[in-house]
């Protein structure tokens, strides 16, 4: 059985659910709310709109909306059964492809307009002869689905979804009065103000559908006028049912709706009709706040279960009665919302790719900027060690060249053969030394030249000249030698 609870909310950015409905005569709405702990019908609202122009009908419900202060709802519109044409069909296969297919060609054939003009949905009754699905065709002109989007539309709200009235009450009512109509049948007349549903429900859904033109206005303003032609009309609808061989004939009926005010009349109609007749009232439901049981009690003559089933059965319905115009919209609405969700989201990703960018040069950049700093006072410290250290070594050279032009004297001294006499030395800033001097003969230059050589402090040792002269009776050889220096030994 149906459970008795809302649905959770159909758009993540709805707030709360209104079901509208326009009967001629009233203008009914319902406001559901979701809340974290509680699920509730909070609002009911009947307006009187009988001598309301159709043109000013959307003003009327904007301002019934605005009072309920609802915000963001997420809208629908009940169609009731007196609006909709509905036949029992057999159609030859049990593939719903196939199904939908026939529909779409045959719907024209059970109403005066043309296929272009029309809304047709089915609900699947069940399986017969193996092969052939019974159903109950939903046939409904466009003209009317699309008045009342345009009427909702100029409310300045937008309407979601199409609501058949008979299929809601078929999945609520057995759950909302405890009925049974697993195993058998069941009838239910639900009285509104100005019409009746008469429906039968088998496995909660409607497999008969029938509109009576005499509602709880009617009985209640003229009930001598009016009681024998309504009881007379839900004979009539039985009848009708039976001829058409639907399933076995229901054998309860409940009375429903609008009924505080005709509840004296049950032992006359279940008289007339031959059948046991219950009077249920749907009020008394924990689902309804008390708010809303208040309002619909004083508002006389009226029946709220057109715009309450609807929510309750919002997402199990099956019947779509929006126009195919309406669905490519919110379609194309839908994909450029996604198109619009997606750019956002590459933005979005490319926006923080570039803000990880930026981040990146930043602290690098700051991080640089730091060294630099760090780099700037590290390189004035270096000069400040560098010009020390050439202190250093300025003092480390002094101190190990001191005495090394007494110590390459030494080693000269040390090397001069006795027959070598040395007139001039010089030390050039080239490190070269040159001498100048005389010895008694050619070999002892040559030889003094070789004993240089061998020496750790003068390498390289090159004669510039000799030249030969007589110093009184004797031969003597004047000379000159350069003579690299050396670091001299470790």
């Amino acid at each position: 059985m149906f459970g008795i609870r809302l649905p959770s909310l159909p758009r993540k950015s709805a707030q709360e659910l209104l079901c509208i409905e326009i009967n001629g005569v009233n203008l009914k709405i319902a406001r559901a709310k979701i809340g974290i702990k509680r699920n509730e019908i909070a609002d009911l609202v009947s307006r009187d709109i009988s001598g309301v122009p159709e043109n000013d009908i959307p003003a009327a419900i904007e301002e019934t909306v605005k009072g309920l202060q609802t915000k963001n709802p997420y809208v629908v519109y009940s169609v009731s059964s007196n609006l909709v044409i509905t036949k029992n069909i057999e159609v030859p296969s049990t593939d719903p492809k196939e199904i939908k297919d026939i529909i779409n060609l045959q719907a024209g054939r059970h109403t005066p307009y043309s296929r272009e003009e029309i809304i047709a949905d089915y609900i699947e009754i069940g399986t017969y002869k193996h092969s052939y699905t019974r159903i109950l065709l939903v046939i409904v002109a466009r003209s009317i689905v699309k008045k009342y989007f345009d009427m909702v539309e100029k409310a300045r709200m937008r309407l979601e979804k199409v609501c058949f009235v008979p299929e809601s009450l078929s999945m609520v009512l057995p759950g909302m009065l405890r009925l049974d109509t697993a195993v058998v049948p069941v009838g239910i007349v639900h009285v509104d103000g100005p019409l009746t549903d008469f429906i039968v429900v088998f496995k909660n859904k409607p497999i008969f559908i029938r509109s009576i033109p005499i509602g709880a206005q009617h009985l209640i303003d003229s009930r001598e006028k009016y009681e024998a032609r309504f009881a007379e009309e839900i004979k009539r609808s039985l009848e009708a049912y039976n001829s058409e061989n639907i399933e076995v004939s229901p054998k309860t009926i409940v009375l429903t709706g609008a009924v505080e005010d005709i509840k004296n009349m049950a032992t006359f109609l279940g008289t007339a009709i031959n059948m046991q007749l219950k009077v249920i009232s749907y009020l008394d439901n924990e689902l309804i706040s008390e708010k809303a049981a208040k309002t619909a009690v004083l508002a006389r003559g009226v029946s709220f279960l057109n715009v309450i089933t609807p929510l309750i059965a919002l997402k199990e319905m099956k019947i779509g009665l929006v126009p195919e115009e309406v669905k490519l919209r919110k379609s194309l609405e839908e994909r450029g919302q996604q198109l619009i969700t997606t750019g956002i989201m590459i933005l979005t990703a490319l926006l923080l790719f570039f803000i990880i960018i930026i981040s990146n040069i930043f602290f690098k950049s700051a991080y640089l900027n730091s060294l630099g700093a760090r780099y700037n006072k590290l390189e004035q410290d270096a000069e400040i060690l560098e010009k020390d250290y050439s202190r250093l070594q300025l003092v480390k050279s002094y101190l190990l060249n001191q005495g090394y032009p007494l110590e390459v004297l030494t080693e000269l001294y040390r090397t001069i053969p006795i027959e070598v006499e040395l007139n001039d030395i010089r030390f050039d800033r080239g490190g070269k030394l040159s001498i100048k001097g005389t010895a008694a003969s050619m070999p002892s230059v040559f030889g003094f030249a070789e004993k240089l050589e061998k020496s750790d402090y003068f390498k390289d040792v090159k004669t510039k000249y000799t030249s030969k002269r007589k110093d009184g009776i004797i031969d003597v050889t004047d000379f000159e030698m350069t003579v690299p220096l050396t670091k001299g030994p470790e």
